[in-house]
Parts: structure tokens; sequence; C-alpha cells
């Protein structure tokens, strides 16, 4: 936990008194002492520090200080065929922690259908693993999850072909032009698509282009889907810093 993250609805008169796994965190794995200040934030909100008020066995009490608006979320939309569901959690966990807009769950020809009946899609599962990636990445932003039994239900609605240009990517491991060299500008608004493991197929790829993606290529090396996001994520980071 980089990032201590309190709910608003938990704060009363700027204090927060924490009884669950965070409590644990801060006891056991940081061993707080009274009068410590940590990394802290409001979930979805400003971005600070808090005061450890009180310790004991049931709960760690902390009061949230010197806070700020918090940085924009990453300018990045990431539309992720549904991995195995071990996987999913992982890989949710590095996209929060980059502090994504949002995040595209979406049907694909190699997803294994019973996935979508798996309770690691259900919304407070997804928002769990979020909130550790955020807290891991230390950002207070949760990005949204959405999630699409339907690949060409997700592009015709919000990729239509008729849409106006707009910056998106599509990896794939056996094609396409390396990351740094796909159009747009580095800062613009990007949605970036990670196919399942196995990859996209062919004709999933197609309709990607059809759809105004640039087809990329984040190397040589075939990555697992936590991977690949971890690596695509990375590298549009350092480009957007070069080009800053």
């Amino acid at each position: 936990m980089n990032l201590l993250l309190v709910d608003e609805a938990e704060l009363v008169d700027g204090c927060a008194r924490l009884t669950d796994r965070r409590a644990d965190h801060l006891r056991q794995v940081l061993d707080v002492a009274v009068g410590q200040r940590l990394r802290a934030g409001v979930a979805g909100g400003a971005i600070g520090a808090a005061e450890v008020l009180a310790r004991d066995a049931a709960a760690v009490t902390v009061r949230l200080c010197d806070l700020a608006p918090p940085p924009p979320p990453t300018p990045i939309t990431l539309v992720l065929a549904i991995p195995r569901p071990k996987v999913l959690a992982r890989t949710l966990e590095t996209a929060a922690a980059f502090a994504v807009t949002r995040i595209e769950l979406v049907n694909a020809w190699r997803v294994d259908k019973s996935y979508f009946g798996s309770p690691r899609l259900a919304a407070d599962e997804l928002a769990a693993h979020v909130r550790l990636g955020a807290e891991q990445g230390g950002t207070t932003h949760l990005p949204p999850v959405r999630v699409h039994p339907r690949l060409m239900g997700f592009l015709d609605a919000h990729h239509p072909p008729d849409a106006a240009p707009a910056r998106a990517l599509c990896a794939h491991a056996r094609g396409g032009v390396p990351i740094e060299a796909a159009p747009g500008s580095a800062a613009a608004p990007t949605t970036l698509a990670i196919g399942p493991e196995g990859g996209w197929i062919e004709r999933e790829v197609d309709t990607f282009a059809a759809r105004g993606f640039t087809i990329v290529s984040l190397g040589d090396a075939i990555l697992r889907t936590e991977a690949a996001v971890a690596g695509a994520l990375a590298q549009l980071a350092l480009l957007r810093r070069l080009h800053a």
C-alpha cells in the first residue's frame, strides 16, 4: 500500500476510523505510530497525507491533511479482452496503478465463454482489484470498469465506422508498426486494445483496423496478457514524457 485510500463517506471532521484490511496493513506491515504521517487521499478525489491519531488492536484512526487536487488520470482507455479470472485480477490492478481513465472488458474469439459466469466479474470484485491497484500506484483515481459480452457491440457503440478519427491502438503479437511509430500525439487521449491469451484472430485485427485503430507491436517478445498491459502502458507513459 503506497497510498492510503479513504472513502469520503468514512470521513467525520476530516478523520476516519479504519477497521478493515487497511488497518491490518498499517499495524502489521507498516507498524505505524501515533503522530506518523503517511501518503493518503480520498478515493476519486484529493490527495495529500494522513496523520495517525490512534492505534489499537481494533482500529487505526487517521486525520487527512494537506489535501490538494490530484493529478489527472492517464488519458488512456484500456480495452481488454477478458483473460483467465486469476490473470484478470492482476491485470486490473496493473492498469489501475497506471491510473488509466477507464477499463472496457470485451469478448473475443479466444475468450473462454465460461469467464462471463465467473464471480471475478462481479462489480464488487472488479472494484476491489481496481482499488488495490490504485493503492499500489499511488493514485486516487479509480477507473470505472465495464463488461461487454460482444466485441462488435462495443465497437459499434464507441468506434463506429463513420466516427471522427481518434487515436486508437490495437496491440498485435504478429504484426503492426512499432508502438512508438503510431500516428497522433503521444499526449492525446488514446484507446489501447489488448487481446486475450493467444491474441486477437486476424478477423478481429482487420475489424479494429477498419474502425480506425492503428495495429501496433510491443516488440519481438510474445507476452502474457498482464505483461502486455504493463509493457504497453509503460511504453506509452515514456512516449508522453519524451514528447511533453
